[in-house]
């Protein structure tokens, strides 16, 4: 079985809670990608239009879609103290549902959101009485982009996390992250029980959460 690469990793979205943004797939004309563009920009001003009138429904699909980014965000910021980052998730989506702006781009909805996370962050860590250490704000930048630096930061950290595990560990990775066999497929093709396949897929989820956020926590 093939090694992970690392754009293969950015594929394993289930495997330690952190979704990495996947490449394009086939390129789109340019009239259906014009069309496709104009249809999400609307999509999203009928969304953030509705949650800023108070839409409860609205705001649970904003949540669904947007809550683990902004927590990404927070836990590169606080340096793998999911603590901190927790808290101060809350505190963005409290503050956020109290005052939504209504936005028609993405990029847009996503500097606001970083921006009010940010300074969420920087209040909890004046109410502890400390600096905000743990991160630089300004290595994070302020410019929105489809893979902004959180994101490499944390495809970083689970690249370095699989390279340490035994090979044979990355290869059952790959195969239900990246190749997408069953857990039962797999236990047939090795002559394990559908038990033990399970039992060590649930060992490496959750050594390599926990080597990615010592790798935060070190960088």
């Amino acid at each position: 079985m093939a090694e992970l690469s690392p754009r293969n990793t950015a594929r394993l979205t289930d495997f330690v809670g952190f979704p990495f943004h996947e490449a394009a797939g086939a390129p789109l004309r340019r009239e259906a990608m014009n069309a496709a563009a104009e249809a999400e920009r609307a999509e999203l001003r009928r969304l953030t239009r509705a949650i800023r009138g108070g839409d409860e429904a609205a705001f649970g699909r904003f949540y669904d879609l947007y809550s683990l980014r902004i927590y990404k965000h927070l836990l590169v910021l606080a340096r793998g103290d999911e603590e901190t980052a927790r808290e101060v998730l809350q505190t963005v989506l409290l503050k956020v549902s109290k005052r939504f702006e209504v936005f028609e781009d993405k990029g847009q909805l996503w500097a606001w959101l970083r921006q009010v996370a940010r300074n969420a962050f920087v209040d909890a860590c004046r109410a502890r009485k400390r600096t905000p250490e743990f991160v630089s704000l300004d290595a994070l930048g302020s410019e929105p982009a489809e893979a902004s630096a959180e994101e490499d930061r944390l495809g970083a950290a689970l690249r370095m996390a699989l390279e340490g595990l035994e090979a044979a560990d990355r290869e059952l990775i790959k195969a239900v992250y990246v190749d997408g066999q069953g857990l039962q497929e797999i236990a047939d093709e090795t002559c394990q029980t559908y038990k033990a396949i399970e039992s060590r897929m649930g060992r490496l989820r959750r050594k390599v959460k926990e080597d990615i956020l010592d790798n935060l926590r070190h960088e």
